[in-house]
């Protein structure tokens, strides 16, 4: 098992309802963050509480399908912490609705946000890793990327498109001894939802994917988990 103290992790979509479990997790580790988002006040509190524990924060507010903005970032948290770690892509969205009636700025929203930020992040990072050293890219995929989901055509397209992305990346990404791993959680109860009606009660817990994320990030170099789907027993 790895030990994670003192590890820069780079979380996108940190202050979101998973990023805000998975942040708590790894704070008990002791880690060094790098944590972005476009929601300045969420991520300036969560920044603040976890600075409030003693831990070293480092936070970026930007838009993640900016080439120059994540590239800024990723060079910032390289200089400020002279190496990086981990890459968790958190950041997603997902846009419901009739494809006939979608207009196609969602289309490209949609696709700019999962995979085309994902892309960009992934980049960045691989970019600045010490290929001495190894790191990990943890990608969120979705179960809509495995089951087609009526209601949401676009997200599934996206999911797919970032679990591809990932596979293929992580045979390139070997040279540099960077692991890419795709996590496929089923639905989550977080604020992603919206006011969609959902039966909550059925879905995981923020949690449960913020422990899978960290039985990941700890297991050994050696071990390459390169696609992980899993959901709520209730709703198998």
């Amino acid at each position: 098992m790895v030990t994670l103290k003192d590890k820069v992790v780079v979380i996108t979509g940190a202050n979101g309802g998973m990023g805000v479990e998975v942040c708590k997790l790894l704070a008990e580790e002791g880690v060094k963050f790098a944590l972005c988002s476009n929601d300045a006040l969420g991520l300036a509190t969560l920044a603040e509480s976890l600075r409030s524990q003693g831990l070293v924060v480092l936070a970026g507010t930007f838009d993640i399908c900016d080439e120059l903005q994540v590239q800024a970032f990723m060079e910032q948290s390289v200089k400020t912490y002279g190496q990086l770690d981990y890459l968790l892509n958190l950041a997603g969205l997902s846009i419901p609705g009739k494809i006939w009636d979608t207009p196609e700025n969602d289309y490209d929203l949609n696709m700019d946000v999962n995979v085309k930020g994902t892309f960009l992040a992934s980049k960045h990072f691989a970019a600045r890793v010490d290929p001495t050293a190894g790191a990990l890219i943890i990608n969120i995929g979705s179960m809509a990327s495995k089951n087609p989901n009526g209601n949401a055509p676009l997200y599934c397209a996206a999911k797919a498109a970032v679990s591809m992305l990932s596979r293929a990346m992580a045979i390139q990404a070997k040279e540099r001894k960077v692991r890419i791993t795709t996590l496929n959680p089923g639905g989550v109860n977080t604020g992603f939802w919206g006011d969609r009606p959902v039966a909550r009660e059925k879905l995981m817990i923020p949690s449960d994917v913020a422990e899978v994320i960290h039985f990941v990030m700890t297991r050994d170099s050696r071990v390459l988990m390169t696609d992980i789907a899993f959901e709520s027993f209730n709703n198998f």
